[in-house]
């Protein structure tokens, strides 16, 4: 089972300072998606269970990917999650 997990981090303007949002009045923020990869019963335990939306905490390892598209080499990350625990 795939899963995309959404992290966020406070957005920084050119001098490398925090700003707030406009329209908000909150700290601006940047997000980041990341493919968690499971197999095995925590695959099947995600896949039955969970929901988009869900808080987690992913522990695993970094698997880095290069495939070629059209001649241009292309590149990925992924996590391989070991433990996946919800909140």
């Amino acid at each position: 089972t795939t899963i995309i997990v959404a992290t966020d981090r406070p957005k920084l303007d050119k001098e490398g300072k925090t700003y707030k949002d406009p329209q908000t009045g909150f700290t601006a923020k940047e997000v980041e998606f990341h493919k968690v990869t499971t197999f095995n019963g925590l695959a099947k335990a995600i896949a039955n269970n969970r929901k988009k939306g869900d808080l987690v905490a992913v522990e695993g390892r970094l698997h880095y990917t290069k495939w070629q598209d059209n001649g241009v080499d292309r590149y990925g990350c992924e996590i391989i999650a070991d433990r996946v625990e919800f909140y």
